[in-house]
């Protein structure tokens, strides 16, 4: 609970106009090499999530649920509900499989991920160089990163990763529109092993493949 509210009070805007108001040039410096270390400890990572999508106005548009599973770059996310789909990388490809259309889509993994957040996951080596402008605020619940995008041609406005004893508990990415996306992470424990077969993905015969 105390997570969740966390969340929620730093989703109001003037918390993070304040926070990138008071940092200086040194500041963004030292927040990005932090996250960078962050970042690069995420080499496997197993969790269970919750996802809500909030419009400007913070009405909830849609909820699901599901599993993360990263071994960099390897990433697969799975929705559970309300509609089962699967996304993973595979090789040079994304996967995009739809058992209720019994559609599987498939993409260029460079091109799909690019403008993602999910590259800062995927990514060896992470190296946030010039891309953002990076804010760390903290409070007795952890650590949180503010990412706004330097570049104005981006898809979202900000991301934000909040940490809680260094381990990956939260993601907010904001649009340009005011409507955010809110994840909470519940990770697995450390001692968790990913199968070696967990980024293979087989779907049933006289499935729609769409590009690849």
């Amino acid at each position: 609970m105390a997570v969740v509210k966390f969340w929620y009070r730093i989703a109001v805007r003037a918390t993070v106009a304040i926070a990138l108001s008071l940092a200086s040039a040194s500041g963004y410096a030292d927040a990005r090499e932090a996250l960078s270390q962050r970042l690069d400890g995420i080499a496997e990572y197993v969790a269970d999530f919750s996802q809500e999508i909030r419009g400007a106005q913070g009405q909830v548009l849609e909820r699901s649920t599901g599993q993360l599973f990263i071994q960099r770059p390897q990433f697969k996310w799975v929705v559970d509900q309300p509609y089962p789909q699967v996304v993973l990388t595979e090789g040079e490809f994304l996967k995009v499989y739809d058992p209720d259309l019994e559609q599987l889509t498939v993409r260029p993994l460079k091109e799909a991920l690019d403008d993602t957040p999910v590259s800062l996951l995927t990514r060896k080596g992470v190296v946030l160089g010039d891309e953002f402008q990076v804010v760390e605020v903290s409070d007795q619940l952890g650590s949180s990163y503010i990412l706004s995008p330097n570049s104005p041609d981006t898809l979202y406005a900000e991301i934000r990763l909040h940490f809680s004893n260094a381990t990956l508990v939260g993601l907010v990415i904001l649009d340009h529109l005011g409507q955010f996306t809110e994840i909470l992470f519940t990770p697995a424990p450390e001692s968790t092993v990913i199968q070696s077969n967990e980024f293979q993905l087989s779907v049933p015969p006289g499935t729609d493949v769409i590009g690849g």
